[in-house]
């Protein structure tokens, strides 16, 4: 029973590791590409702004 337990603990720490390094690496990546981060951010603002203007236009229809 106690080697299960211990192997359970070595994969949440396993998996710890990894998760860290991933959150890590993806911050390292936004930090590097941040004029194409606010890119695709005002793009994506465009395209909820344009989905709003169909919304309004839409509900003036009646």
């Amino acid at each position: 029973m106690e080697k299960k337990v211990n192997n359970k603990g070595k994969q949440k720490l396993v998996k710890a590791i990894v998760g860290f390094f991933i959150l890590v690496v993806g911050i390292a990546m936004i930090l590097a590409f941040w004029k194409d981060v606010v890119v695709l951010f005002r793009a994506g603002m465009g395209i909820v702004l344009a989905l709003a203007g169909l919304v309004v236009l839409y509900t003036l229809k009646d």
